[in-house]
């Protein structure tokens, strides 16, 4: 059984994945046509979102099988994580809706004032425990494993064999282009990049699934049973953007000093602690102050250093060689054909565009 796939291979059972899932979507929502709303969604709604899910999973089983992929390695499912880091994922991710939440506001006020009136986000409107659990069940629990499996299992893994980095930005906008909704995209492109920076940073997938479901489950239970957060937001009228500075800006840094946390817990020591000289020197994301006898690296100084570093090119060029080491996947640079990755960027794009022109309609 094979344990990596390339680039194009990532492409293709993205592509797959998402043809079948929407065919038979489109299929089945075709049989429940006309029966109405189910709890302030329609039911069509509820059918889509759940059977696009399966069908994530089921294609990419199938293709495993047929292919004679072993998928645990391919998606990063064999490997944990550590106890301190399942502490952090809950504020990895409240952290990341600081950080996108406002940029994506602001972006759909963008859209409104180009007259663009397509449809946002469905959610059901119900104060029925049973249906709220329902909704978690399907808009929550199932999308962490579907949407994590395809995209940070599957595709990133194929991505990365082209480069680290080349791998988080072409699964994000991936990620962001296939649920087709120009409203999410800011979002989507955004929490896509923190959930290929967990994986990457551990070589294990089980991060962006969780912080995938808290994700939702913080957007679902605000909208069950605190609507009234949106109201306070607009009633700031002016000043939200104020507050969506503020936001964003608090939110990044929490959302740096959380993810080096992260995986400074991750890393190994020998990884972390390593004998250098001639002063103050960077290796990795750790600061180091020396003099005649040897200094451990002090936690508080390195975490403000690598906030500094982000800002700076030789920051960013220790995080790459940091995230390709613990990335853990063989990297080829541009030697491998990539066709299938241009193709499935371009096709999704398309289908991006499709819905962005039927909202200005």
């Amino acid at each position: 059984m094979r344990k990596s796939i390339y680039a194009n291979e990532g492409a293709a059972i993205f592509m797959i994945a998402l043809c079948v899932a929407n065919i038979l979507a489109t299929l089945l929502v075709a049989l429940v046509r006309g029966l109405g709303d189910f709890e302030g969604m329609n039911i069509m709604s509820w059918v889509s979102y759940a059977l696009i899910q399966i069908m994530f999973i089921v294609s990419a089983v199938v293709y495993s099988a047929v292919r004679k992929l072993n998928i645990p390695a391919v998606t990063r499912m064999n490997k944990g994580l550590k106890p301190l880091q399942y502490v952090l994922l809950p504020l990895i991710a409240i952290a990341t809706i600081l950080v996108f939440l406002p940029l994506a506001n602001a972006w759909a006020s963008f859209l409104g004032v180009i007259h663009y009136h397509g449809a946002g986000v469905s959610m059901p409107a119900t104060d029925k425990v049973w249906v709220y659990f329902l909704a978690l069940l399907i808009m929550a629990v199932m999308p962490a494993f579907g949407e994590e499996i395809l995209m940070r299992g599957f595709v990133l893994h194929g991505m990365s064999t082209r480069g680290v980095w080349f791998g988080i930005l072409i699964t994000s906008a991936l990620f962001s282009l296939m649920h087709a909704n120009p409203v999410q995209t800011v979002h989507q492109f955004g929490l896509g990049v923190v959930l290929a920076i967990v994986v990457a940073s551990t070589g294990s997938i089980w991060g962006a699934v969780l912080i995938h479901f808290f994700n939702n489950f913080i957007s679902l239970t605000l909208t069950t049973y605190l609507p009234q957060v949106d109201e306070w937001y607009v009633e700031l009228g002016y000043y939200n953007w104020l507050v969506g500075a503020g936001s964003v800006i608090v939110g990044f840094f929490l959302l740096v000093v959380l993810l080096y946390l992260f995986y400074r817990i991750g890393a190994k020591k020998e990884e972390r602690f390593r004998v250098v000289s001639n002063g103050v020197e960077y290796d990795e994301f750790v600061i180091y102050a020396h003099d005649e006898d040897e200094k451990k690296s002090n936690l508080f100084v390195d975490t403000m250093s690598f906030v500094g570093s982000v800002f700076t090119k030789r920051g960013w060029q220790n995080i790459s060689r940091a995230l390709t080491r613990t990335n853990d996947i063989e990297t080829t640079g541009k030697e491998q054909n990539i066709l299938g990755v241009w193709l499935a960027l371009g096709v999704f794009a398309v289908y991006w565009l499709i819905a962005f022109v039927q909202g200005m309609i």
